[in-house]
């Protein structure tokens, strides 16, 4: 995560005002001396930006507090697809998941009473991957904060290149939203716990542990069975904890980023 700040205009504190009062009269005294009222100046802005940032702080806490007494259930089958991307009669249930809408719904009332917005903007990478950055700001005083989240464009069920964006781009809001308030999404029958990954992200790992060339060190990392204990290197990945997969893919993005740049200056 890299954080910004950016200010907007917004009520001075006690602090901001003190030091603005103090510019003023600098900025009217004919004798004053400009490296002077330049360093006051930075002072002001250091000022203003550290009481954007407590009070970013303190409408998040709040979010986070409101956030923690309400439960988020996967409640929406997934099917593959298998005729140009339209769901047809007879396939299977692939997995459930909250979607966006639905973490929308309990997230967007707080953020709009906390003067909050929270943005998402996208850019694609190399090898067909996404890379969505989400912002969140607290509009009063300006400061915010990104994160970031890449993953493999979403080609199941025979989904056409806009149709695989536009998953991708769904799935990647919801991961960034959830991870920023720390909200955990958990199965209809599970205990609360979040559960273990399902069998799309499972696939998704198991194909990104081959390009990142990482095996026994990567589970033991993400506090997963071992391939002795499960039996096998799927088993094995399908005990990574649900709320540990985003922290997954990440990981494994940037292990893949190494080994390519590794092999970029070799040859």
């Amino acid at each position: 995560m890299r954080e910004q700040v950016e200010h907007l205009a917004a009520p001075p504190s006690d602090g901001a005002a003190a030091v603005l009062a103090l510019i003023e009269r600098v900025a009217l005294d004919p004798g004053a001396d400009a490296a002077k009222l330049e360093r006051i100046v930075a002072m002001y802005e250091r000022v203003k930006a550290k009481d954007a940032e407590l009070a970013f702080n303190a409408a998040k806490g709040r979010i986070l507090k409101k956030l923690a007494g309400i439960k988020l259930v996967k409640n929406r089958p997934a099917f593959y697809e298998i005729d140009k991307g339209k769901p047809q009669k007879g396939t299977y249930e692939a997995f459930k998941y909250a979607p966006l809408e639905e973490i929308d719904k309990h997230l967007r009332p707080l953020l709009l009473e906390e003067e909050m917005d929270l943005s998402y903007s996208d850019e694609p990478r190399e090898h067909g991957w996404i890379l969505i950055r989400g912002r969140l700001k607290h509009l009063p005083g300006g400061h915010f904060e990104d994160s970031f989240m890449p993953a493999p464009m979403d080609t199941s069920g025979g989904k056409s290149n806009v149709q695989g964006v536009g998953s991708t781009n769904s799935y990647l809001r919801r991961y960034i939203a959830c991870n920023i308030f720390n909200i955990v999404v958990i199965a209809d029958d599970d205990d609360g716990n979040g559960g273990t990954i399902d069998e799309a992200q499972t696939n998704t790992l198991l194909d990104l542990i081959k390009r990142a060339k990482v095996g026994p060190k990567f589970l033991k990392y993400m506090r997963a069975q071992s391939i002795e204990e499960a039996g096998s290197l799927e088993a094995a990945v399908a005990t990574i904890a649900s709320r540990d997969y985003g922290k997954a893919i990440t990981t494994l993005a940037e292990q893949i980023a190494k080994a390519e740049a590794g092999h970029a200056n070799v040859s």
